[in-house]
């Protein structure tokens, strides 16, 4: 599409009809709505809003977000020549923006377990068809926490694997493995939480070498960086997801 034909959302009141309004201090296209009569750039009321980072910056942050493992503030700090504070910002906001990707089912059969993140307990579900994995951090292993979030999380049809923990005795349809004997239960090769143990190295194998542990306080934001990296395979499809985050309307703006 021409750009004499492309049509501009003021990011104000949202009314079609915006045109072209010269430019601002950095040289970015200013825009002007008809409808509330505000002026606008593609940054406005966005992640971006405010910041004094420039696009080619910001783009570079986001393809070295969407790699394999990532970068730490203080490498992220190195290769844009930036403050490490502003590197770290950078990182935060990115979690922030794919928080909300983090799968609401578990489809199909799928594994469950717990384990130990910054003296955090974390739940942790894969689906065995999706390849989909959910995280989340609870505050113990008690049966009262984990069936609720296992029976709100797995689908009525699909099976449940976990290891003979007493936290998982209220889910049904739960099918177990005794870890201290085997890995896989030797009567049904089908059980097991295999899938789910090797998430676990993965993200300890992650706090291990690029951050040197979990900051308790940021682990939840630490999680759906994981999950959306696990849940979206596809190099380019991450960085075109977290570019259309970055240019979504946000209420919540975050200054770098």
């Amino acid at each position: 599409m021409s750009k004499s034909l492309r049509v501009i959302f003021c990011h104000w009141c949202g009314a079609t009809g915006s045109r072209r309004f010269g430019r601002d201090r950095s040289r970015r296209q200013r825009f002007h709505c008809l409808f509330c009569k505000r002026t606008f750039i593609r940054r406005t009321r966005t992640a971006r809003s405010g910041s004094r980072l420039s696009d080619p910056t910001w783009n570079l942050a986001m393809k070295l977000f969407s790699t394999r493992a990532g970068l730490s503030g203080a490498d992220l700090a190195r290769v844009l020549c930036v403050n490490r504070k502003t590197a770290h910002r950078l990182n935060r906001i990115f979690r922030v923006l794919v928080a909300p990707l983090a799968p609401r089912t578990i489809p199909g059969a799928s594994e469950w377990d717990e384990a130990v993140m910054s003296t955090q307990w974390v739940l942790g579900g894969v689906s065995r068809s999706t390849r989909q994995c959910f995280l989340q951090c609870i505050p113990n292993r008690r049966e009262e926490t984990l069936s609720p979030l296992v029976e709100h999380y797995t689908t009525p049809e699909g099976l449940v694997f976990t290891d003979e923990h007493h936290g998982y005795n209220g889910v049904y349809r739960r099918m177990t493995v005794c870890h201290s004997r085997e890995f896989v239960n030797s009567c049904a090769r089908f059980v097991h939480t295999n899938t789910q143990e090797g998430i676990w190295g993965h993200l300890k194998e992650l706090s291990r070498h690029l951050y040197r542990g979990f900051p308790r306080e940021h682990l939840p934001e630490l999680l759906a960086e994981f999950m959306f990296r696990y849940n979206v395979r596809s190099y380019t499809t991450r960085v075109s997801v977290l570019s259309a985050l970055l240019s979504r309307k946000s209420i919540n703006t975050h200054l770098v």
